[in-house]
Parts: C-alpha cells; structure tokens; sequence
C-alpha cells in the first residue's frame, strides 16, 4: 500500500470504524473524474456525510480552556 493511501486510511480511522483500503480506492476514482479537489478532510467528509469542518474537529479531537489543553471525545462513525 501507498504511503498517500496509508494516510489517508490512518486519518480516517480516526473519525470512521470499518474503512478499507477500498473506500480510499473507489473515492479516489470517484473525485479525479469529477474534478473534485483531492484532501484527506474531502475523503472523510464524502464517506461520513460530515462537514469538513465537523471532521478537522475530530481528526484533532481537542481545544483550548483556560490555557490547558481539553480531550474531546466523538464516537465513531460506522461505515459499511
């Protein structure tokens, strides 16, 4: 496998549960003949149906408070 396709899956399976090497595949696919703009973010937020805004958040799961850093926590989306 790919070093591009092994980051991609590995940001992915932070926000997602059940990505294959496959997904990547047919997405990829997908968005060169479309002409979509090709983005780790893109990749998620097409299988996950999230924005990407909803998905920088939980690809980082944390934030600031009171100058200390804070641990969120997100389930993961099931893809099938």
């Amino acid at each position: 496998m790919d070093d591009l396709r092994k980051y991609y899956l590995e940001l992915a399976s932070r926000v997602c549960e059940g990505i294959t090497p496959d997904h990547y595949d047919r997405w990829l696919k997908w968005a060169k003949e479309n002409g979509l703009l090709i983005s780790p973010w893109m990749f998620i937020s097409s299988i996950t149906s999230l924005s990407v805004v909803e998905v920088s958040k939980r690809i980082s799961p944390w934030h600031m408070e009171h100058g200390k850093r804070v641990e969120d926590e997100y389930e993961k989306i099931k893809i099938v």
